[in-house]
């Protein structure tokens, strides 16, 4: 039985997450390791000392090592922007909600007005810019080269080169990722 509240805690999280991550329910992986809902909701909920019997039949039905099932994730960087978190202003002309800058890239929501058409200059040698289309049509793009892309659609180009944003008859959004040379 474990009795460490440290490691109860890690396995109630690493439970929970693989259930959810691996799309079961509480009935379902309690069918599969043929344990009560109520056992398992004690071990997801931190209140329940599981037996190395049932550290196993918990590993097995997920499909991982017991190992996995105990271990700690190695916390890598996260970031979490709330709406209420993010800077709003004007960027090139475009008004610009930068959720990340950091690194050399840049991570922004751009709305244009109906009927904006807004020219950028180019960025150092050898940026590049990836547009994701939120509400569409936009028009974007090196300036030789825009393209007229609707809501869903994505595209990636140089941002090295004179480039436009341009919205049709609508406003328009569109997610933007601009990432500039070493």
């Amino acid at each position: 039985m474990i009795a460490d509240r440290e490691v109860q805690d890690v396995l109630a999280a690493n439970l929970r997450r693989l259930r959810i991550a691996r799309h079961l329910s509480l009935s379902e992986l309690a069918r599969a390791t043929a344990m009560s809902k109520a056992t398992l909701s004690g071990i997801e909920n931190g209140r329940a000392n599981p037996t190395v019997e049932t550290l196993a039949a918990l590993a097995s039905a997920l499909r991982i090592s017991v190992v996995e099932l105990l271990g700690e994730l190695p916390l890598g960087d996260v970031r979490v922007v709330r709406a209420a978190g993010a800077r709003f202003g004007q960027r090139d002309g475009l008004a610009h909600l930068l959720l990340e800058a950091a690194d050399g890239h840049e991570v922004a929501v751009i709305a244009l007005e109906a009927r904006q058409v807004q020219e950028v200059e180019p960025n150092p040698e050898g940026a590049r810019a990836s547009l994701y289309v939120l509400d569409g049509p936009v028009i974007a793009g090196p300036v030789e080269r825009s393209t007229e892309l609707g809501t869903g659609d994505y595209m990636a180009f140089p941002a090295d080169v004179p480039h436009l944003y341009s919205a049709g008859r609508k406003a328009a959004r569109a997610l933007l990722l601009t990432w500039m040379p070493d």
